[in-house]
């Protein structure tokens, strides 16, 4: 489990990264969070982001704000094809009120008939965020 709860000032941010890999199409990553924080906090976020080889952050993958209350949420999310880490990037909320923590992240593939999963297509704000169906 990783959690962000330590003390520093809003708007700082601790960032964990998978090793680099090659995705192929079908590619899940599924993981659990919590983010307890006071309903006022504006600046504390959970985002996901592919990160290239050459070290930017490519595409932001999923972003999660504001009070999730106190149960730990699922995310699915559907990964484009390609060579790259992941990055989850925690930013510090408001100082002593914010927390937020990563479980169980895995891996999966979707190879049958039944269920899809495609890449992501983030070209307008509506569509960002969303994960997709499996």
């Amino acid at each position: 489990m990783i959690v962000s709860s330590c003390t520093g000032q809003a708007g700082d941010q601790v960032t964990l990264f998978s090793p680099m890999r090659t995705f192929r199409e079908g590619t899940v990553l599924s993981f659990y969070y919590h983010m307890r924080l006071s309903d006022e906090d504006t600046t504390a976020a959970l985002t996901v982001f592919t990160y290239s080889q050459i070290h930017v952050y490519e595409t932001r993958l999923v972003e999660i704000r504001g009070n999730q209350g106190t149960s730990w949420e699922h995310m699915e999310i559907c990964l484009p094809a390609g060579t790259y880490q992941l990055a989850f990037v925690a930013t510090h909320g408001l100082q002593f009120s914010s927390d937020i923590a990563l479980d169980e992240i895995e891996l999966y593939r979707i190879d049958d008939n039944e269920h899809f999963c495609t890449s992501p297509d983030y070209s307008d704000a509506e569509n960002e965020g969303k994960h997709c169906p499996i």
